[in-house]
Order: structure tokens, then C-alpha cells, then sequence
């Protein structure tokens, strides 16, 4: 992508690219007779937001919703700040500077696109719908990871009366996502995008029905989630092969709604996500906890199926080899652990997989991912994530039943086959229901950046972390204080935009310093 932008943004880079978010160029600086002049140059800029988002996410889509989480266990090769939930203000990954470049892209294009000379709304409502997308996208993950927020939609225009900027309140930032998201769907009703690296009127239903959900909000969850419901082109994968391609080639997925375009060529090595999950130059930090290890051995010994997650997730044929070719059990996982290590759920068949002639099996089966050459797309958004959630507001609007067939058809397109409804006391029973379906979703969304995040929004972090972290910390010889603080559910302010920015001092999360 990012050959697209090189030459457009050569005299723009002030713009974008200091240390602080704040730290930018007026508006001023960029010459309307010299930028913006042309639609070729419109879609140039779109391009850029594209690549600011890779920045903003490319890692910390994993870093945020499922390292933190009971999703992952260390490997010994873990950051132990995170590890331990002893964040720091110092922790790079906690700077803002990559998101509020991305959303400073977006309120320029909001600006500019319609001032382009000629142009019809037509033609720059696509891309202005990406601008709102894509700034609702940001401020949501933003605001899930850190509560407050600085809210921003016009490019500086120079004055410093405007350089320092106050974090918003929860309630003004979840104002401006809902009005960006309608802002978006105006735009995409007058002219839509289709590729499914771009955000577009689908990408935007499903934020909403994200939004809502994070909110409580389940009447209104449900309703943006209606927008799926018998629709024209997208639906749950169906089968192994296809559940696969969702990661492999989710350009070519009827499941995917929106992922991050990679390319090795422009963009480098996609080194963020193996980096934490699974690589094979260098020793990630985490990999799957045992008890959904488990619960995978569970499905595939229960007579009612299988689930093809399980090697789709973690590479078994690597596992039973190296656990000395014996059926699988709970006991593979540490004897197989250098197998568990390696998640490959972006992974592909390897073609050079190694075949043992004489015990007629092969030692693995799938090409683990690396941190100095990897390509390949991220899903961001996808339809068994929406409709696990719109399960979820059905159970909250008492209508377990229906929130169950939902679980029961996730399963059944993996091959599993036991009837979720069999597995509650009462498909009545909300507190049951709930968690069952926030635990079929951290199965089938592993590794995709929600874990974290579903169990705060349903008030279950503390519940479920709590004797996570005193494991952990006593196992280290640590002081045992478990989850801590609950503040610590956010992350914390990167020191240096309390330097740049004025307005933050005083205004950290708590139990965070500054310094």
C-alpha cells in the first residue's frame, strides 16, 4: 500500500510522523493549489489512512484483546509487565502517536475530498465514508483501551490556543463514534465500497453492532445486527476448508467483512502478530492457554463431532509427533509444547512439510508464520464475531433460545455437533447462556483481539483475571496482588503525550504515573 503514498506525502511528512500526536503541521502547510488539486490524489491520501491504520493495529489488535487476557499463557519468552498486569507509562506500545496519525488523515480527507475542484458527491462519497469509518473505527478501539479520549475531527489550523487538547469524557467519545458510523453510512448509501480491505456500509453495521454491545445497548445490538440477516453476499463459512480460508484468503471469504491489507513488497514484514503468537525465526512470548487446549480435547473425544478449529489453530499433527505419536490428551499439551507454542492460524499447508517414512506420518503440517518476511491480511471484522454478539443481545432480551441456535450453528459449520441448548440448566437461565457463548467465542475467535475486551464490557475481567495473576505472580516469586487496581483494566497514557500536550496533566488513568 504504500507505494500508493510515497510520492504524495514526500513534502507531508511533518505532518504525521513526531513523537507526540499533537506534534503536527497546520493546515495551513499544505498548499491547496498544490495538494488535492485532483481525484487521483484523493484516493492517494485514502491510501495513506490505510497505511496509518497498519501502524495503529497491525500489533496491537493482539496486544490489546488477547495477551492481557486468559486467552494466552507465557512461554517463557512473555513481557512481564504485561504478563503481570504491572503496565507502565513507559511501555511504547502505549502511545497514541499511531492512531491520531491515522485519525489526523481522516479529518484532513473530511475537509478536502469535497473542495477537490470538479468533483461530484458521487464520486468523493466513498472515500469521505472512509474518512468517518475509519476515524469511529479508531476512536472506538481507542476508547476500549484507554476510557478517555482526546476528540479531534478538525486539522489544526495553527492557532496554539488549540495545540492542547483535553481528554473527552466516555460518554462524548462514544457521541462522536455513533455520528461518524452515520456519517459513514450516509456517505456509502450515496456510493459503497466492495473490496474487503476497505471500510464500507457492511464494515460499518458491524461496528455498530460492536458499539452497542460495548455500550449494553442490546435492542439497538440487535437491530444493527438485522443488517446481516439473509444478506446478499456475506454468511458463516461452511466447513473446514472454508473456516480456513477465512484467515488464508479472506479477500476470497464470504465470512470476512473487513481486513488489513499487507503486502511484504510496500509495507515489510507483517511481524506484529507472530511476533506474540506465533513465530518460527524467533521465540514468541505467549500461545494458547491450556484450558482451551482442553476444551478442544474435550470436542475431539466427545462422540458428537469434532471442532477443526482446534487444527486449524494450533499446528496437532506438529503436536502428536512431538508428544511421541500417542493420541492426543491433555497431557500433549506440555509434551507437545513446542507445537502449542506456534499458533498457525494465519498459517497455510506447508509444501515442504516433512514426511516420517518410517512411522508413516508427517512431522507437521503447516508453514508458521515469521517476524522478517510474513504477509499476509488480518481480519478485522467478520461475520461469526457479529453473530456470536447478536446471540449474546438475544439472551440479554430473554430469547435464549434463539441466542443458542445461533452457538449451535458456529458449531456445526466446524463439525461440532452437541446442542448448546443441552448444555444449560435452562435456555432461561441468562447468567448460563452468557457464559457459554462468550466462551464459544473465545474459541472461535482466538487470537483475533477480542478476549480482553469481552470480558470487560461484561463485567467479568476482575472475576476472571483476578486468580490468573496471583498464579502468575506467585509462580514468579512475586508479591501476590492479583488483577490489582481496577483502573489497570485500561492502558496507560504514554509519558510523553503529558509533555506535548498540557491538557492531559493530571488526567491519567489511575493507578498510572506520568513518569
Amino acid at each position: 500500500m504504500k507505494k500508493y503514498i510515497i510520492l504524495a506525502f514526500t513534502s507531508l511528512l511533518a505532518l504525521t510522523s513526531c513523537e507526540s500526536f499533537l506534534d503536527r503541521s497546520p493546515l495551513s502547510d499544505l498548499s491547496p493549489s498544490s495538494y488535492f488539486k485532483d481525484k487521483a490524489e484523493m484516493k492517494n491520501w485514502n491510501a495513506g489512512i490505510y497505511d496509518a491504520f497498519q501502524s495503529a493495529l497491525s500489533k496491537r489488535q493482539v496486544l490489546f484483546g488477547d495477551v492481557r487476557s486468559d486467552n494466552v499463557t507465557g512461554t517463557t519468552y512473555e513481557d512481564s509487565k504485561i504478563y503481570m498486569n504491572a503496565l507502565m507509562s513507559n511501555i511504547s506500545d502505549t502511545s497514541w502517536e499511531p492512531f491520531y496519525t491515522c485519525i489526523s488523515r481522516c479529518n484532513i480527507g473530511i475537509q478536502k475530498y469535497p473542495t477537490i475542484p470538479n468533483i461530484l458527491e458521487s464520486e468523493y462519497a466513498p472515500y469521505i465514508g472512509q474518512c468517518y469509518a475509519m476515524r469511529a473505527y479508531l476512536y472506538f478501539w481507542g476508547t476500549r483501551a484507554w476510557g478517555k479520549m482526546p476528540i479531534i475531527t478538525e486539522p489544526w489550523d495553527g492557532s496554539l490556543n488549540n495545540i492542547a487538547v483535553p481528554r473527552s469524557s466516555l460518554e462524548k467519545v462514544k457521541e462522536q463514534i455513533l455520528s461518524d458510523i452515520e456519517s459513514a453510512i450516509g456517505y456509502f448509501n450515496i456510493s459503497d465500497t466492495s473490496d474487503k480491505f476497505y471500510l464500507g456500509k457492511d464494515a460499518m453495521y458491524a461496528l455498530l453492532t460492536e458499539v452497542y454491545m460495548w455500550y449494553n445497548e442490546y435492542q439497538e445490538a440487535l437491530k444493527a445486527s438485522d443488517h446481516f440477516i439473509d444478506h446478499k453476499t456475506l454468511t458463516l463459512s461452511n466447513g473446514e476448508v472454508e473456516w480456513k480460508n477465512i484467515f488464508t484468503n479472506p479477500s476470497g471469504s464470504k465470512e470476512v467483512v473487513f481486513a488489513m491489507a499487507w503486502n511484504y513488497e510496500t509495507d515489510g514484514a507483517l511481524g506484529g502478530w507472530p511476533q506474540l503468537l506465533g513465530a518460527s525465526n524467533t521465540n514468541n512470548g505467549y500461545r494458547m492457554s491450556q484450558p482451551i487446549f482442553d476444551e478442544f480435547i474435550d470436542r475431539l473425544r466427545s462422540g458428537e463431532g469434532s471442532d477443526a478449529r482446534f487444527w486449524n489453530t494450533i499446528d496437532t499433527v506438529k503436536v502428536y509427533y512431538k508428544a511421541s505419536r500417542v493420541p492426543l490428551t491433555y497431557a500433549s499439551y506440555t509434551a507437545g509444547v513446542e507445537s502449542v507454542n506456534k499458533c498457525i492460524k494465519y498459517s497455510d499447508i506447508d509444501p515442504e512439510r516433512e514426511y516420517d517414512s518410517a512411522n508413516q506420518v508427517y512431522k507437521s503440517y503447516f508453514a508458521i508464520k515469521n517476524t522478517t518476511d510474513s504477509e499476509f491480511a488480518l481480519v478485522m471484522m467478520r461475520m461469526a464475531n457479529i453473530m456470536l454478539l447478536r446471540a449474546e443481545a438475544l439472551n440479554k432480551l430473554n430469547r435464549g433460545d434463539e441466542a443458542l441456535s445461533i452457538v449451535n450453528d458456529i458449531r456445526s459449520r466446524v463439525g461440532y455437533l452437541k446442542d448448546a441448548k443441552l448444555e444449560v440448566s435452562s435456555v432461561n437461565n441468562t447468567n448460563e447462556v452468557e457464559n457459554l457463548i462468550l466462551h464459544e467465542r473465545q474459541l472461535e475467535l482466538f487470537g483475533e483481539g477480542y478476549r480482553w475486551f469481552d470480558l470487560m464490557r461484561t463485567g467479568r475481567l476482575i472475576e476472571v483475571m483476578d486468580p490468573i495473576y496471583s498464579a502468575r505472580q506467585e509462580a514468579a516469586n512475586v508479591t501476590v496482588t492479583g488483577f490489582g487496581h481496577e483502573g489497570t483494566k485500561y492502558w496507560p497514557i504514554y509519558y510523553g503525550e503529558f509533555e506535548s500536550n498540557k491538557a492531559l496533566v493530571g488526567d491519567q488513568n489511575a493507578p498510572y504515573t506520568e513518569r
